[in-house]
């Protein structure tokens, strides 16, 4: 009997010492471990709301033009009651009607594009750019729309509520319109989260869950099965696309992004992991995933920030941005809030470029801290973007404006960051 009671003693211990490391981490990324009553905002030198942004899920920036894009879905109380990238389905009779808007980072001044002849149901969720090399003042804008489907009410049996799709425009720099090309549907596409946009008639786009709602949803965020994908996708016409399966491998997929040298980003978002990887060939569209790098957190779109002023000082603070929200655990209940008013906190790290590089995986380079808030200036963080300041226009100093837009926010926020002080 002593040695079965030592035996099990030592077993116990064991497991505990096996299961702690994990389990704190998982009530890390879930923000279990940050409580909402002692949170500490960190903002930089100063903050500027953007007006007439409400619930832009996403966010890119364009260099040719030096403008920001987004797809705003534009009604809080819309996005709360119907939006299935976050599991909400129970309002498909009130979508949302979202648009493209540009923000000029140097006045932080809004415009919306008007895109004639587009149905006004317009749920938008993520976005990506492609502007072909030879054409640069021409950009191509790819965003995922949570479009209802019109035969769930006739036969919800065999129907899914949500009938998600890709929508395609195209832009013209300086432009105040956006022409319509396509909308991509397509089997392989079933929850789109996110899209990385490769030409202007192929992109990658993440299915972030295998199940639409209900518990087996949850059991996939929190377990982290890798049971759905990235898919890429290929427009012959607007009714001939090709689609195959480019990797399997990453528990929901969500976030896409480019990193340095064609490098792909992919985004694990409550296993707080961010994945690179890249395309075999040009040919074959399999991901190779080459390794991953852990934040203390959630991941939702990573996008890397080149610094466009490295020569100025010799400095190069070029990374990663890895935003997401600060206490999952609190999202579930109130991102459904159609007033907009419980508090869902933000968080943005970010990560050196050479903490990106595989040679760094395991060395101890981890994503920092540069964005913190409790809800009340940014509610819910799902995308950041820097964007450089001139030093030469800037008395030498080197800063920029960190944009942080959120899927349920009433509104994108732009904080000034002191590079030297937030990036190194």
């Amino acid at each position: 009997m002593a040695f079965f009671l030592y035996l099990t003693t030592v077993v116990i211990g064991a497991l505990s010492m096996l299961l702690y490391a994990p389990l704190k981490r998982e009530a890390t990324v879930l923000g279990l471990l940050r409580p909402l009553g002692s949170w500490e905002n960190l903002h930089g030198i100063e903050n500027r709301v953007i007006q007439d942004t409400v619930g832009c899920e996403d966010l890119h920036y364009h260099e040719t033009s030096g403008m920001l894009y987004s797809a705003c879905g534009g009604d809080i109380e819309k996005i709360a009651g119907w939006y299935p990238g976050a599991g909400s389905l129970g309002h498909p009779e009130n979508p949302g009607n979202g648009g493209l808007v540009l923000i000029d980072p140097k006045t932080m001044k809004l415009q919306r594009l008007v895109v004639p002849d587009f149905p006004p149901t317009f749920v938008t969720h993520g976005i990506s750019l492609y502007s072909p090399p030879s054409d640069p003042e021409t950009v191509y804008i790819f965003v995922v729309n949570h479009f209802p489907n019109p035969l769930w009410a006739a036969a919800p049996s065999t129907q899914h509520k949500a009938a998600s799709r890709i929508e395609v425009f195209v832009h013209t720099v300086g432009a105040h319109t956006a022409k319509h090309l396509w909308s991509i549907s397509h089997p392989l596409i079933r929850t789109p989260n996110d899209i990385l946009a490769l030409s202007e008639r192929e992109f990658l786009v993440t299915n972030d869950h295998c199940y639409r709602e209900g518990f087996m949803r949850l059991v996939e965020d929190v377990f982290h099965f890798a049971w759905t994908d990235t898919v890429h996708v290929y427009i012959h016409g607007a009714t001939n696309v090709t689609a195959t399966i480019s990797t399997t491998a990453i528990p929901t997929n969500n976030g896409l992004g480019w990193g340095p040298d064609r490098q792909i980003l992919i985004s694990n978002p409550t296993g707080g992991t961010l994945y690179f990887a890249g395309l075999e060939g040009k040919s074959n569209k399999t991901l190779s995933i080459s390794h991953s790098v852990q934040a203390d957190g959630l991941i939702d779109n990573p996008h890397f920030f080149s610094d466009p002023y490295s020569e100025y000082d010799g400095k190069d603070y070029s990374g990663y941005l890895l935003p997401g929200i600060g206490r999952p655990i609190d999202y579930p209940e109130n991102h459904k809030d159609p007033t907009g008013k419980a508090p869902i906190t933000s968080l943005v790290w970010y990560l050196p470029e050479s903490g990106g590089k595989k040679e760094a995986e395991g060395l101890g380079e981890r994503p920092r801290l540069v964005f913190s808030d409790d809800g009340s200036s940014m509610r819910g963080v799902t995308a950041a973007v820097i964007v450089a300041i001139d030093p030469v226009t800037n008395d030498g100093k080197r800063e920029g404006w960190l944009f942080a837009t959120g899927v349920i926010a009433p509104h994108m926020l732009a904080t000034k960051i002191d590079f030297a002080t937030a990036l190194s």
